[in-house]
């Protein structure tokens, strides 16, 4: 039998895989994105449990940026309820940040570090803080291999402040991938030069699910196809060129020919695929030093009233100095579609003390967070109960992220017309599901290039 030929050929359906398949079968190459579960969307998707619609990994998603651009390409729309307020938890009260100028606002809350009156130790003098960070964006940004320092080193040459360090570990934690101690400071100022003009972001209001499928309708429509529930066992590499791919489908071994194959599985995962042998000791070296996934515990607790914040406003709140949790969000508040009728819902991000190389100790790791939702929301006990908690170590097929923010990995692989996409290809500076589409616009460029 003849194998089935198409233009492209896509594995896995995160936000990687499903933008470069709408944006390449919207230019008119016939595309194919093949899902071993059978569900898309990956890390960007939603599950269903006791009415309540649960994120599967990403959840506040930038309004602006890479993302939205793919979706306003392939002539659809991003949806997205704004998440208007931004609180921090400093010392034991919550400080709301205002909404423009991420960078200022950080260093507003810094100098904002007295509490109950008491000046808290190692005072950061906002002007000279202030010119400190803009000189850093100029040399971290262009120049990322000059910078050797790691963040918390950065950071300590001009305070020491207990409640200042601890507060951008939450932001390193939460949004890159690893604690301050764990990321360069070049990566990190690079982060916030790219988000230095908003801070926006958004709840998908029906849940990412609904967005994911906006983007498969897209490849659908252009004679394209999606599979589930077909899972790829081999890329096929021929003379160090791809030709395509071995999926099961129905029980049976499918082989797909196609011109270009990419990936969205991770560049691990990739290589597993395609035969270690196909690539060269330079690329897995590079693999091996940047692969470095970060465990991450997300908990979602349903409630019968607003446990945060009591008003029930839709905000999202930045937590420093917990056991683990780093984020709080109502994601009811923010989208009622989210909740049954008069229930509420948390959506709780929690970071273990080390972001990558060791495992975490599962059962400690849910005590600590249990520990935390008792001091951090006095409602939980009487009015919340958990609907999940859902601990990803290092070796999780969906981490919290597959490279730290900085260390991303090139789309191209050296078996030629191999492609990686998502959140393991992040341009500096990127992250999360922005930095994924981010990834499919830069394959799908090469592509055309090499395919008109």
């Amino acid at each position: 039998m003849q194998p089935e030929k198409y233009d492209v050929v896509i594995v896995g359906s995160g936000v990687g895989g499903l933008c470069a398949g709408a944006l390449l079968s919207h230019r008119g190459y016939r595309t194919l994105v093949v899902e071993k579960l059978g569900i898309i969307g990956g890390r960007c998707s939603t599950e269903e449990v006791e009415g309540f619609k649960l994120p599967t990994g990403a959840l506040a998603i930038r309004t602006g940026g890479a993302l939205a651009e793919v979706f306003r390409e392939v002539g659809t729309n991003l949806e997205l309820t704004a998440v208007p307020h931004m609180f921090w938890r400093l010392g034991g009260k919550d400080y709301e940040m205002p909404t423009k100028g991420s960078i200022a606002a950080m260093f507003s809350i810094i100098n904002m570090l007295e509490v109950d009156g008491a000046k808290v130790g190692g005072h950061l003098a906002k002007e000279i803080a202030t010119e400190k960070v803009k000189e850093a964006f100029a040399r971290g940004f262009t120049e990322p291999e000059k910078e050797v320092l790691i963040f918390r080193d950065w950071l300590l040459q001009y305070t020491d402040n207990e409640i200042a360090h601890n507060m951008f570990d939450t932001i390193t934690t939460t949004l890159l991938g690893a604690h301050s101690f764990e990321i360069p400071a070049s990566s990190v100022f690079a982060w916030f030069a790219k988000r230095a003009t908003t801070r926006e972001v958004g709840i998908a209001p029906q849940g990412n699910l609904a967005n994911m499928e906006k983007l498969a309708r897209v490849i659908k429509a252009n004679n394209g196809e999606l599979w589930t529930n077909c899972p790829a066992t081999r890329i096929v590499v021929e003379k160090g060129t791809t030709r395509g791919i071995v999926v099961q489908k129905d029980g049976n071994d499918v082989e797909i020919a196609s011109q270009v194959v990419i990936s969205n599985i991770g560049p691990k995962a990739t290589v597993e695929l395609a035969g270690e042998g196909n690539f060269d000791e330079e690329y897995l070296k590079m693999m091996r030093l940047r692969n470095r996934t970060a465990p991450v515990t997300m908990t979602f607790v349903a409630s019968d009233r607003p446990l945060w914040p009591e008003d029930g406003k839709p905000a999202m709140l930045m937590l420093t100095g917990t056991r683990r949790i780093t984020s709080i969000i109502p994601v009811a508040s923010i989208a009622p579609e989210t909740a049954p009728p008069g229930q509420h819902l948390l959506f709780i991000y929690a970071s273990p003390r080390t972001s990558f190389l060791e495992h975490m100790d599962i059962e400690e790791e849910l005590k600590q967070v249990r520990l935390d939702l008792e001091e951090q929301l006095p409602g939980y006990e009487e009015h919340g109960r958990i609907l999940k908690m859902d601990p990803r170590d290092i070796d999780h097929e969906f981490p919290g992220g597959r490279v730290r923010v900085g260390s991303g990995m090139p789309p191209q692989t050296p078996v030629k017309n191999l492609y990686n996409v998502g959140d393991a290809v992040l341009s500096f500076g990127l992250a999360g599901a922005t930095g994924a589409a981010d990834s499919a616009k830069r394959v799908a460029e090469l592509v055309k290039k090499a395919f008109r």
